[in-house]
């Protein structure tokens, strides 16, 4: 079944769709449309508990969260170093902020993913490195997780020291 039309029909849509974008960006020149104001990411949050498909808070299924694809890449790798970096992402201190960390995700869903991938890395022996409340709230842009460049700045000042102790220690 996975190898007929009707078991490959995601991947053909995506295929079509990518295709589709590539006669818009020839015919266009442009592949990325930026505005020219970009408006802030959202301080102020809606009351709104939902994460993905889940419309409220539950246990989540670490198959929903695909580590499998992060012990691919580690093992794909073989003996050249992997540093898994869970990246910075904007905390909101606005409305709702007691629920959600920001509009990407809320609380309940987000602690449950640091806690399932700490654990993940732990037991699975990777280099893990949580950086997700490293880089202060005014350095976000127009999303959760866009750095400003002084916020790019900080995260590099961040990892280069990481990343040269670990290099270091091999």
């Amino acid at each position: 079944m996975q190898r007929s039309i009707v078991g490959q029909r995601r991947a053909l849509a995506d295929l079509v769709r990518l295709q589709s974008l590539g006669l818009a960006w020839g015919a266009t020149g442009i592949d990325q449309d930026i505005p020219v104001e970009i408006p802030l990411r959202q301080t102020d949050l809606d009351a709104d508990l939902s994460w993905k498909d889940l419309k409220e808070p539950t246990t989540l299924d670490e198959q929903l969260l695909t580590f499998d694809v992060l012990a691919a890449g580690v093992a794909r790798a073989g003996g050249i170093p992997v540093l898994i970096v869970n990246e910075p992402m904007f905390i909101s201190d606005g409305a709702n902020s007691d629920l959600r960390y920001n509009s990407f995700y809320p609380r309940w869903a987000y602690d449950q993913y640091r806690a399932l991938l700490a654990a993940r890395a732990q037991e699975a022996g990777w280099d893990y490195l949580d950086l997700w409340d490293a880089i202060p709230p005014e350095e976000f842009t127009d999303t959760p997780v866009h750095l400003t460049p002084a916020g790019s700045q900080m995260l590099a000042d961040i990892l280069g020291p990481e990343v040269a102790q670990r290099a270091q220690e091999r």
